[in-house]
């Protein structure tokens, strides 16, 4: 008989042990929650993007030679119009040469042709006085006439020969000229793609010996990210951003929008239907990091702020169009409403709320709760199904509210 009560009593034990680990009586919802409070809000857009230089040059041959000699090494400072790459001359020096004997020649050709049109000049003057006289019979006077007049236009041919010849020595100079490649800016050597004996290619395709070196301003750093286009509207010339280069993840350059263009970025065969827009970002204060070009980098650019804000975690923000479409997908058009719940007296309370500004954590509540009071932040598993007027059992505080009571 003992027994038989022994094993009862052990079966309502077992039965009993849910309720005590739910808290105690009554069913109540173990919860945690946080204080409205005042905070700090900025609305920010994430992007990535790279560090590129402001004023940068890469060098390209526009003549195909032999590298003759490369008079400069990467990390060496240069100036607008220096010699920093020669190119072997020989072949273009010859054209020149050439060029230079064709004008010689073309204006031999008019020499020559000016002596003939004055000889025809003279006997067009006889043959006219013999004509005039009865002395020359016609067609001996129109054979003369005609001597003088091609004589004129044998002239006016060497003379346009002459102007063709000079406008090929000229072309012909400027290839011997860009023999020698001279810096376009001034700045520092930051790459050198080419070595003495290679051959320079004169290409836009980007093949081998078309590039010679790159010449940069390395104080214009700067950033560019690339701005989904379903952000860009919030962006603004002058807005705040901090940069957290990919080799010092958790240190931020500050700097400001710069430029957003009119035209997404153009991504040569890609067949996706994403658009980005690249945003410049002029960086404050670059001498405290080493950053280098090519460098990629996380961009929060701030769009919104908020100095004092009441606020409660995002996570204790809901609407009811996300309940609608967990229970009926056909009711996902009813006007959208937010709410929160209020520990009030141990039973949550339901409030819609008006909602502002929000960052990763908090998000600003412009009416529907009050200062001090305290709001629902999870867990989610148990705030997702809350009901208004259940019993709350508040398992924790949250280490905002730890803090916020320390001082």
């Amino acid at each position: 008989m003992n027994k038989r009560w022994i094993g009862a009593g052990a079966i309502l034990v077992v039965l009993a042990l849910p309720f005590f680990f739910r808290g105690g009586a009554g069913g109540a919802k173990q919860v945690e929650v946080e204080k409205v409070a005042l905070r700090a809000i900025r609305a920010s857009i994430l992007a990535s993007g790279n560090m590129v230089f402001r004023d940068q040059a890469q060098l390209s041959p526009e003549v195909i030679g032999k590298v003759r000699a490369v008079l400069v090494e990467e990390g060496d400072q240069v100036e607008k119009g220096q010699v920093v790459l020669q190119l072997d001359e020989q072949v273009y020096a010859a054209e020149v040469a050439q060029q230079e004997a064709n004008v010689r020649q073309q204006r031999i050709n008019i020499d020559r042709q000016n002596l003939n049109l004055e000889t025809q000049r003279r006997q067009w003057n006889r043959s006219r006085e013999l004509h005039a006289r009865k002395l020359l019979d016609d067609n001996s006077f129109d054979t003369a006439r005609q001597a003088f007049e091609l004589a004129g236009i044998d002239l006016r041919t060497s003379r346009e020969g002459l102007r063709q010849a000079e406008a090929m020595l000229n072309q012909s100079r400027e290839r011997l000229a860009k023999t020698e490649i001279r810096a376009p800016i001034s700045g520092t050597v930051v790459s050198l793609d080419i070595k003495v004996g290679e051959t320079a290619v004169s290409s836009a395709t980007g093949i081998a010996g078309s590039s010679l070196m790159t010449i940069a301003d390395t104080d214009s750093l700067m950033t560019e990210v690339n701005v989904d286009e379903a952000d860009i509207a919030r962006i603004r010339e002058g807005q705040e951003v901090a940069i957290y280069a990919a080799a010092f993840p958790d240190t931020a350059v500050t700097g400001k929008v710069e430029s957003i263009p009119l035209s997404p970025r153009s991504v040569p065969g890609s067949t996706s239907l994403a658009r980005d827009y690249t945003v410049k970002v002029q960086l404050s204060d670059t001498q405290s990091l080493d950053l280098r070009p090519g460098m990629t980098c996380r961009a929060e650019i701030f769009t919104a702020s908020a100095a004092e804000a009441l606020a409660v975690p995002v996570q204790a923000v809901f609407s009811n169009n996300e309940a609608s479409t967990e229970t009926a997908p056909g009711k996902a058009d009813v006007e959208i409403e937010r709410f929160v719940f209020v520990d009030k007296d141990g039973k949550a309370e339901r409030r819609v709320v008006e909602v502002g500004l929000s960052d990763d954590s908090y998000q600003e509540i412009k009416s529907g709760v009050q200062a001090g009071e305290l709001v629902v932040i999870g867990p989610y598993k148990i705030l997702r199904h809350l009901k208004d007027g259940e019993a709350l059992e508040v398992q924790k505080k949250s280490a905002t509210d730890n803090t916020q009571d320390k001082k």
